[in-house]
């Protein structure tokens, strides 16, 4: 499940991606027009996952299956995220511990470009932020352990 439309830019400590928010987005409840806003969490999950996998390719790694383990100052600017709404991704670094594969980062979805036929919510408009808690596993065997495998 892929729901970035694109990254934008990236480097050593942030990410900049565009994700559109379509009528047949998998995260979306049968029959809604909107997006729960909580679940732009797997949106900016996303985008560390894009930010990880950039620099593995970058490195000539493969690119790592990752974890969310959690969040922490969820903020919500809107209770929901509009269907046709483009939104502006950002990730940025906070920590991370290399021994262990952990990190923090803050992240936070923007309004890039309204739905269509609507002014509401303006472009820049906070509508989610907080800071990621990540874990990708360092090898097979320990994502094995993991799952119980």
């Amino acid at each position: 499940m892929v729901l970035l439309d694109e990254v934008l830019s990236y480097d050593n400590n942030s990410l900049h991606a565009v994700c559109t928010i379509w009528p047949d987005c998998i995260l979306l409840p049968d029959g809604a027009n909107a997006l729960p806003g909580w679940l732009g969490m797997e949106i900016m999950a996303q985008g560390v996952g894009a930010w990880a996998g950039a620099h593995a390719l970058d490195a000539g790694r493969p690119v790592q299956l990752g974890f969310l383990l959690g969040t922490r100052k969820l903020t919500f600017g809107l209770p929901e995220i509009p269907v046709g709404i483009v939104l502006d991704v950002q990730i940025n670094l906070s920590w991370q511990d290399n021994a262990t594969n952990m990190g923090v980062f803050d992240c936070t979805l923007t309004c890039r470009t309204p739905p269509p036929g609507s002014d509401d919510p303006a472009p820049g408009t906070p509508l989610l932020s907080g800071a990621l808690n990540v874990f990708s596993p360092t090898s097979r065997e320990a994502l094995d352990a993991i799952l119980g495998r």
